[in-house]
C-alpha cells in the first residue's frame, strides 16, 4: 500500500501543467493590452486638459459686480454670483419669514480695491456715496447672519427679477466679509 502511494506522488498529474502560449499569440496580446493602455491613457489627459480649461474661465471671475449685473439683461433671472457693500441695517420680516437689504456696487478686480486704498476703504466708499448703483437683495427663510452689518461686503448667490419696474436681487446664499471688524486684530504686515 505505502508503495502505491509513492507510485502516485511521483507521477505528474496533467492538471497541474502548465500550457506554454504560442509566441505569435502571446505579441498580439501584448500589443492589444498596450493599445487599451494608449486610448485610456489619451482619453484620461483628455478629461484632464477639459476639466482645467473649463475650470479656469469659472476661477477667473468669482463674481459679477452690480453694475455688470444691472446693465446685462440676458443674466436676468438667471443664477448668478454678484458682490456689494451692505449699506445701512438689514430688515428681517418674521410674519414673511425675508430679510431685506440693500447692496451697493463695489469694484470686482483686486488691484483696483489696493488702488482705492483697500478693501475697507472700497466698502466705506460704496456706502457713502449716492452715485453708486445699488440693489434690494431679498432672502427667503434667512434670519439676520451676525457679520451683514452696514459696510460689510456680502457676495451672494441667486437671480435679479424685475418686481414693479425695479430690480430686486433673490438671494439663495449669502457670505460676508467684514474688514474692519478684523482690520485690528490683524498684524500690521498682513494689512499693508
Amino acid at each position: 500500500m505505502a508503495d502505491a502511494r509513492l507510485e502516485q506522488a511521483e507521477t505528474p498529474r496533467d492538471d497541474w501543467e502548465k500550457y506554454t502560449v504560442a509566441p505569435e499569440v502571446q505579441r498580439s496580446a501584448t500589443r492589444s493590452g498596450r493599445w487599451r493602455f494608449l486610448v485610456l491613457g489619451l482619453a484620461l489627459l483628455g478629461a484632464i486638459a477639459y476639466l482645467m480649461l473649463s475650470g479656469t474661465g469659472i476661477g477667473a471671475r468669482y463674481y459679477t459686480t452690480i453694475e455688470e449685473l444691472l446693465n446685462d439683461q440676458s443674466m436676468w433671472g438667471k443664477k448668478v454670483r454678484i458682490s456689494g457693500a451692505v449699506v445701512g441695517d438689514p430688515v428681517f420680516s418674521p410674519e414673511t419669514n425675508e430679510l431685506h437689504f440693500v447692496v451697493a456696487n463695489i469694484p470686482n478686480d483686486n488691484d483696483a480695491i489696493r488702488e482705492q486704498g483697500g478693501l475697507a476703504l472700497v466698502l466705506h466708499n460704496a456706502v457713502i456715496n449716492p452715485d453708486v448703483p445699488r440693489l434690494q437683495v431679498v432672502a427667503h427663510d434667512k434670519e439676520i447672519p451676525d457679520l451683514l452689518q452696514n459696510e460689510a461686503q456680502a457676495i451672494m448667490a441667486g437671480r435679479l427679477e424685475m418686481v414693479d419696474g425695479e430690480p430686486v436681487f433673490y438671494a439663495d446664499e449669502i457670505n460676508l466679509k467684514c474688514p474692519t471688524k478684523y482690520e485690528e486684530s490683524v498684524p500690521e504686515q498682513v494689512v499693508q
